[in-house]
């Protein structure tokens, strides 16, 4: 009889792009800036639109003291509609602010998704350090593992020091000392993942580190959603300024109403009335009124328009520092890769065949190896998260 037994699927690898697909579709703040986006388009349609007309129902010249309605031949049933008018400019204000509402918003979903891209890759890429940098631990543990056994046996048979088995020891602990903080930096790097992807944070990592787009040579600060968002905020406020430029001119009501007369008492047919009416408004008390809200609206937009300039030079301090750190990485990386690194390998190496009784010089080498390839781990990482921080500001296909 044969027994079937639960088959366990391995988890599929989280790499970069996976990680940012899924981000861009699960990130609440992401889908929070998708709605505003919409909601404002919306508001556009209307924005600009007169208000809805009203109609008027009732009954004019109505006797008091008996509130019949047959009683007196003035008594008149009264429809009529009411549409009002703003002041003139006022509606073409209102469609441009909302119009650059609309810009605005869509800048900041811009702004929002180049800054999700960053924060994930910055966080994938801590992650990748902390699990690569457990894996090289690992390899090198299980070396010195060895060596510590072997040191024992000689020990034992009265071939070697007790140093040489301190020695040993010593080794491996300073491997075990540097686990815990690796295996704590991974798991600070799943929690913040799971926050935007929660169902994958624990899936495992590729070994290869990916490549990131090659960052553009220059940089336009006037083209970053930031500065974008900024000038169609600045926009916004001069519509307003013209909003409350409008206030000063009249508005319109126009009333148009129709009354119908009760027949005269021998059947005869009495003329029906119609009324036309026009109400403006009298904008006379400014000084309390119009000048202060004039007043309000240009000083926001000179802070809007001061905004919009200090977010230009922030951008392009930002790209100036980024700039200049990845070129610094960069040419760090070459070194290890190009030289430290593969020279510290032959030093293991030529140790291992040429000095193999002389096990503290090789500990020393395999130390001095490992530092060597974490560090360069480490460097290749900030590379990347620089590269990232590069290409949030100067942008990328989507």
């Amino acid at each position: 009889m044969l027994i079937a037994a639960p088959l366990k699927v391995a988890a599929q690898e989280l790499t970069l792009a996976e990680t940012e697909r899924l981000a861009l579709e699960h990130a609440p703040w992401y889908a929070h800036h998708r709605a505003n986006v919409d909601a404002a388009a919306e508001r556009a349609v209307y924005e600009g639109r007169l208000p809805d007309p009203q109609l008027t129902l009732g009954y004019v010249n109505v006797p008091t003291d008996t509130w019949k309605l047959d009683q007196e031949d003035m008594t008149m049933t009264m429809v009529g509609v009411r549409q009002s008018f703003p002041p003139y400019g006022a509606l073409d204000a209102r469609t441009r602010r909302a119009e650059r509402t609309v810009a605005r918003e869509r800048a900041r979903l811009e702004t929002e998704r180049a800054n999700l891209m960053r924060q994930v890759r910055g966080v994938w890429y801590e992650l990748y350090y902390a699990t690569q940098g457990q894996i090289l631990l690992a390899a090198t543990r299980a070396l010195a593992v060895r060596d510590l056994e072997a040191a024992e046996g000689r020990f034992r048979a009265a071939q070697d020091s007790p140093r040489a088995v301190l020695r040993a020891r010593q080794t491996v602990a300073r491997i075990d000392e540097r686990t815990p903080m690796l295996h704590a930096a991974a798991e600070r790097a799943r929690a913040s993942l799971a926050r935007w992807i929660p169902e994958h944070a624990r899936d495992p990592l590729p070994d290869a580190l990916p490549a990131l787009p090659a960052p553009p040579p220059s940089f336009d600060a006037a083209r970053h959603p930031e500065t974008r968002a900024a000038q169609a905020e600045l926009e916004a406020m001069q519509a307003e300024v013209d909003m409350a430029r409008a206030e000063y001119r009249p508005g319109v009501m126009l009333d148009l109403n129709y009354g119908r007369r009760r027949p005269m008492p021998d059947g005869a047919e009495r003329p029906n009335t119609a009324t036309v009416m026009v109400t403006l408004d009298l904008p006379i008390f400014r000084s309390k009124r119009q000048d202060r809200r004039l007043a309000e609206s240009q000083n926001k937009e000179v802070g809007a328009r001061l905004e919009t300039e200090d977010k230009r030079r922030e951008l392009e301090a930002m790209y100036g520092a980024m700039r200049a750190e990845f070129e610094a990485l960069d040419a760090r990386v070459r070194v290890f890769e190009e030289r430290l690194v593969p020279s510290l390998k032959r030093e293991t190496e030529v140790t291992l065949v040429g000095f193999a009784r002389e096990q503290v010089e090789l500990r020393d080498a395999r130390m001095r190896q490992l530092d060597a390839e974490l560090e360069l781990l480490r460097l290749r990482v900030d590379r990347s998260k620089t590269q990232a921080e590069l290409l949030y500001l100067t942008g990328e296909e989507p």
